[in-house]
């Protein structure tokens, strides 16, 4: 135990890891797409149920205690959605740790090296680059989670236009409200998604920093 690991069997060893981790980082996005699908799937069934109950209660009392119904669970639906698929973005740290292996093969090439394209570089910049982003930060504006939180967020202010409507607010002050309550509820997710992608990918120190 006191010799140097044999090469052979370290390479072995990492290539195992190389393809577990891979593995895991493609159910992350798999899972990502398919809570997404699912949440989109339930806001247009959710839709169409509205625009069928606004045809029949010509937009009455049933309509609002049926959108004072299905629109908060929506959201509720839409919380666990986004808070999961920021949870599954910390597939980055899958990527460090793929990245930190591909440093050793850099290592074992040598001269060869540059056989290997993607960056060998265990952290943000690094991982990030093989990604094809830009290195500037872990930017949640493009990913399935904001797609969530601006739907969501549009399904939650639309909840408090149609309850202010219902109480006898004007429609002017009603979709005001409804709108403020939206991009107040998009800027929370984001800070929140920030605040857990943060958490969750930190406390790395690289190993082979670019």
């Amino acid at each position: 135990m006191t010799e140097g690991p044999d090469r052979q069997e370290l390479l072995a060893v990492l290539t195992t890891e190389h393809f577990t981790l891979q593995g895991a980082r493609s159910q992350t996005m798999s899972e990502s797409a398919s809570r997404t699908a699912l949440f989109i799937g339930a806001v247009s069934s959710t839709l169409v149920a509205l625009g069928f109950i606004g045809q029949a209660s010509e937009v009455g009392a049933a309509f609002n205690v049926f959108a004072l119904t299905v629109l908060p669970t929506l959201y509720l639906l839409g919380a666990f959605t986004f808070i999961r698929l920021v949870e599954c973005s910390a597939d980055f740290r899958y990527g460090l740790a793929i990245n930190r292996i591909r440093g050793y093969y850099r290592q074992v090439a040598g001269d060869q090296a540059n056989l290997l394209l993607l960056s060998g570089h265990d952290d943000g910049r690094g991982v990030f680059e093989n990604m094809g982003l830009p290195a500037e930060g872990r930017s949640q504006l493009f990913s399935f989670a904001t797609v969530v939180a601006i739907i969501n967020s549009v399904i939650g202010g639309s909840a408090i236009a149609v309850a202010a409507g219902t109480i006898g607010a004007p429609l002017g002050a009603s979709a005001a409200v409804g709108g403020l309550v939206a991009i107040v509820s998009v800027l929370g997710w984001v800070r929140l998604a920030a605040r857990v992608l943060n958490r969750r990918t930190g406390g790395i120190e690289p190993m082979f920093p670019s």
